[in-house]
């Protein structure tokens, strides 16, 4: 017997189930049947029959198809466990068939496409084929029929009689067949299928799939418990587009016999529609049970309208009260902003209401997926009385999860070069780094050896002579642990051995480090080596599983991911088993179906007692007391149907068929009337550029228009919405509107800086002890960035300056610190009196140049501009030989010393590539004012020598005074921050001291 439940809301529905199944059916332990559309009505359905009933135990929650298989199961002999004819499993069968070339050659579009040879656009074109077959078999079994007993010219029915041919050929038409054939001669049978079967909340079903329930129901009980928003008869209602678009093609006499009934159920409702008109037409007992929502507020009145099949347009409008906003339009800019104000709203309402709970809130994004990394940012940061318990209701797996990101990273090696960039990235995954030993220090440590070495990619000089280019291996993984292993062992030579520079890696506490990594670099070697040919699809996932083991090492709690990545892998094995797939395959094939896989989403928990963040498309019909839909902007919502050229269902449409736009709208409908409480939209409508106006979906313009409509005497842009500024720190948050607030304390301007007054940075100094000793190279250190050492020194804070991403080509031309380096290496060998040709070798081996001309172009530039230096100090200093000399010199209660080199009767030298920047003018101005306050030093001159300049300081007799100042100076800047900038001091002092500007422009930059 067919039974078809008819109720407006999910609660009603769940009752009259819950009524049923007070009736015992069939054994005592049989479990009791019930379709659902998804995890979120089961999870909620379990809940209110536990209320219920006190207790909700044995249930069998099924989805339609698993639903079919298990009737087929239960009944006929011999059916496989699983579905041979899911769109993985077909695809690897059509795949099987596209390697059959002379069927290939028969279809000229086939062949045109596939004559590369290409597996990838094999696997591609199967992919696209096996979802297509599964939905014809669903949505078109007339074609499915046609194409297996009659010869077709057009190459897709062609291809499913090639595969229908060979291997497994009873799909679920077939099995239906026999099902009821079976049924009709063994009546009997039929006791062995469930004694009651329901389905709750289903939409969307192929007029096959009813037709087959239809038929069940002859042998045994089946109930339909259908979501209908209106009592009214409203199968065949029309929007107003349906409208316009019949009157142009019938005339205007058909004009009489459309109604539009509600509007946005007319509109919006499409699906549910066709829905109804299908379950309308089985042979069911009907029973309805309709609650019309109370109309005190906005939202409530929009929800009987729609349950009574009212039309605004033509019924009185409703009275809107100041305390209503049970229908809310927020405006924001960008995501993070849209998140950041929900979270405010959250805490609004659980403060105003002191009923409402987390698990009374229900949110929706369509693109759930771009707002994770903010939600976590958000939700994941508040604390004390702003944390608000949080879940998202899809979790498995995702490409974005750090662990699936991993191992994807691990199996694109293959087709990349190996660069430093890449292989690095590895490391900033903690499950990559313990397995090999290593901690943030060492990978820090080790991104300074790729630098200092030149690493930038191949893993060996046979890797890069195998791609034919004619570079040295200097740039190479190998090569560069081999100079670091060499300088382990005999430390910074200054000269190859038998070809290579050997680099200290540093103290001793540096060689765990370096042979962790070694380790790793050999691993990722033989990664390449190993996935670089093709292999049965088992030994890939031997393979995979192998990578597992080698390069992730995985914590307890981390063990569920982990098994739900295996288990993802294994699929692969089995699905290409199933369509007895015998050929090997590259990485890239395999590759792609596993990052396809893992795309899915496995259902989280939806009802565990926090604010749950869900895809629209998941558990949007769950009653809530609180409905927040975000991220409803024009561009996201509705979607799109990824339709192509290759699906036919496209050119001949039927009733019935699955429509992207026309879902996506239902699904708002059914968030709009599964709301009990209040509504909330919210989408980024203002760019955080410019703030130029971005529309929001059409199905919230819609809603706009049925508020004008049944609202009175309200301004819609004043009352129902809410425009955002694009900081949460802004002054319209607290300035007293109603509608504009935040509960993040940190954002509030302090009083009386809400008044303009600007705060100290430092209230008072810092406590911190007079030094009794500094150095030079430290007093140097500190007025080249003053701010820079109080924070690092006193505060013990360290702002580092990062240096970038990692190299992932060779260097055309040596950067600035790189040709320093060469130059300074040039200087010191001319001063040894060098050979040219061993400063070259040297240079060329140590990493840092390009290979061919720019690289020998760039050593003569450095050798140029070395012996400029070199002739400069020659002139002033001629041949005498450069001393150094320890000096001590006590100013007040503080003791100065420092070493001063290069010192010669003529004065004291100081050269630098870069000349007379502001830091070498401190530096060498330091410096010369501790040797004039010498007794018994040969010079009281000093010179700074530059590539393009030379600065002479002359003899001071106030030395000892300056030095004082300078001490005096540095004991303050460690106590609160010296205003003291070199560079804008610099220009100051350089121009008229009338006018700032030069000044301010370094300032500003």
């Amino acid at each position: 017997m067919l039974h078809l439940h008819h109720s407006n809301q999910l609660e009603n529905l769940s009752d009259q189930l819950s009524e049923t199944l007070k009736t015992p059916s069939g054994a005592v332990m049989s479990p009791e049947v019930v379709a659902i559309p998804g995890t979120a009505i089961s999870e909620w359905l379990t809940i209110y029959l536990a209320k219920r009933h006190g207790v909700s135990a044995n249930m069998q929650w099924l989805l339609p198809a698993r639903l079919l298989w298990k009737a087929f199961r239960d009944v006929l002999p011999n059916v496989p466990d699983t579905n041979a004819f899911s769109a993985d499993a077909l695809s690897w069968r059509i795949f099987q068939e596209l390697q059959d070339e002379e069927f290939v050659s028969r279809y000229s579009q086939l062949s045109r496409y596939l004559d590369q040879g290409d597996l990838h656009k094999h696997w591609q074109l199967a992919r696209q084929m096996g979802r297509l077959f599964e939905q014809y078999l669903v949505f078109r079994p007339d074609w499915i029929s046609h194409w297996e007993v009659q010869k077709t010219e057009e190459w897709q029915g062609a291809l499913w009689r090639q595969m229908m041919s060979r291997g497994h050929s009873e799909h679920w038409l077939h099995l239906r067949k026999a099902l009821f054939d079976f049924l009709k001669q063994n009546p009997e049978a039929g006791q062995k299928l469930p004694a009651r079967i329901s389905l709750f909340a289903l939409t969307g079903l192929s007029p096959e799939f009813l037709n087959l329930i239809s038929n069940l129901a002859e042998h045994t009980d089946i109930h339909i418990y259908h979501l209908n928003f209106s009592h009214g008869f409203w199968a065949d209602i029309v929007s107003d587009r349906e409208r316009a678009r019949l009157i142009a093609r019938e005339g205007e006499d058909i004009a009489i016999y459309l109604d539009r009934g509600n509007r946005l159920l007319a509109s919006m409702g499409r699906t549910g529609r066709q829905h109804l008109s299908q379950l309308l037409e089985l042979n069911a007992l009907e029973t309805e049970s309709y609650s019309v929502p109370c109309r005190a507020s906005l939202l409530g009145h929009i929800q009987a309208d729609i349950t009574e099949l009212r039309d605004s347009s033509i019924h009185d409008a409703h009275e809107v009260t100041p305390e209503d906003h049970s229908i809310q339009i927020h405006i924001c800019h960008g995501p993070m902003r849209e998140i950041e104000v929900l979270h405010d709203q959250l805490l609004d309402a659980f403060q105003r209401d002191a009923r409402l709970t987390p698990a009374d809130v229900r949110i929706f994004i369509p693109r759930l997926s771009d707002y994770v990394p903010f939600i976590d940012t958000v939700f994941g940061a508040a604390h004390g009385t702003r944390h608000i318990p949080w879940t998202l209701a899809e979790s498995a797996l995702p490409v974005e999860s750090g662990m699936t990101k991993a191992f994807m990273s691990l199996l694109e090696l293959p087709d990349t070069r190996l660069d430093a960039q890449r292989i690095s990235a590895l490391l900033d995954f903690y499950f990559i780094r313990r397995r090999f030993g290593l901690d943030d220090v060492d990978v820090d440590t080790i991104s300074g050896w790729i630098r200092q070495l030149g690493i930038v990619w191949g893993y060996d000089a046979q890797h890069v002579d195998d791609l034919n280019l004619n570079l040295r291996g200097g740039h190479t993984w190998r090569g560069g642990i081999d100079r670091l292993l060499l300088g382990f062992g005999m430390g910074d030579l200054g000269e190859d051995v038998s070809g290579v520079l050997p680099v200290s890696p540093g103290d001793s506490s540096a060689a765990r480090a370096l042979g962790q990594w070694r380790t790793f670099i050999e691993a990722v070697i033989n990664l390449q080596s190993l996935m670089s040919g093709q292999h049965a699809v088992s030994r890939w996932v031997s393979i995979f599983n192998d990578l597992l083991d080698q390069f992730f090492f995985f914590e307890e709690q981390e063990s569920d991911a982990l098994v739900r990545l295996r288990q993802q892998i294994a699929t692969l094995a089995s699905d290409a088993a199933s369509a007895n797939l015998e050929i090997s395959l590259p990485l890239s094939v395999v590759r792609s179906v596993l990052k396809e896989k893992l795309k899915t989403t496995s259902s989280g928990r939806f009802m565990s007692g926090a604010v749950t963040f869900a895809n629209l498309a998941q558990g949007r019909c769950v009653p809530a007391e609180r409905v927040f839909l975000v991220g409803m902007n024009a561009t996201d919502f509705p979607g799109r149907d990824n339709s192509h050229g290759l699906d036919q269902m496209t050119l001949n449409p039927k009733p019935g068929d699955r429509n992207r736009r026309d879902e996506d709208r239902f699904a708002f409908l059914e968030a709009l009337m599964s709301a009990r409480e209040s509504f909330y939209v919210s989408y980024s409508g203002l760019s955080a550029r410019d703030e130029s106006v971005q529309p929001p979906s059409i199905v919230v313009n819609e809603l706009l228009e049925e508020i004008k409509a049944v609202s009175v005497g309200t301004d819609i842009e004043s009352r129902w919405i809410t425009r955002h500024a694009s900081q949460p720190f802004s002054r319209r948050y607290f300035e007293g509107a109603p509608s504009l607030f935040t509960y993040a304390n940190e954002m509030t301007p302090d009083h009386p800086g809400a008044s303009g007054a600007r705060m100290p940075l430092f209230k008072q100094s810092l406590p911190t002890n007079a030094l009794s000793e500094v150095s030079t190279a430290r007093l140097i250190e500190f007025f080249v960035n003053p701010a820079r050492s109080l924070l690092r020194d006193e505060l013990n804070i360290t702002l580092d300056r990062s240096d970038g991403m990692l190299p992932i080509k060779e260097p055309m031309w040596p950067d600035y610190r790189a040709m320093r380096k060469l130059v300074e290496q040039a200087v010191s060998s001319q001063f040894d009196e060098e050979e040219k040709s061993r400063f070259q070798t040297r240079a060329r081996l140590g990493g840092m140049l390009a290979a061919g001309s720019a690289g020998e172009l760039a050593l003569d530039t450095a050798w140029t501009a070395a012996e400029r230096l070199c002739r400069a100090t020659v002139k002033i200093a001629g041949d005498e030989p450069f001393e150094s000399v320890t000096a001590v010199h006590q100013v007040d209660d503080c003791t100065i010393s420092g070493v001063l080199e290069n010192i010669t009767p003529a004065g004291q030298i100081l050269w630098s590539v870069d000349g007379a920047t502001p830091w070498n003018l401190i530096r060498a101005w330091c410096q010369h004012l501790l040797l004039n306050v010498l007794d018994d030093s040969p010079t009281r001159c000093s010179f700074l020598i530059g590539s393009e300049e030379i600065v002479r300081f002359s003899p001071i007799d106030e030395a000892s005074e300056n030095l004082s100042a300078w001490a005096s100076r540095y004991q303050q800047g460690r106590t609160r921050p010296l205003p003291f900038f070199p560079r804008s001091a610099l220009k100051f002092v350089e121009g008229n001291e009338a006018s700032l500007k030069p000044a301010y422009e370094i300032w500003l930059g």
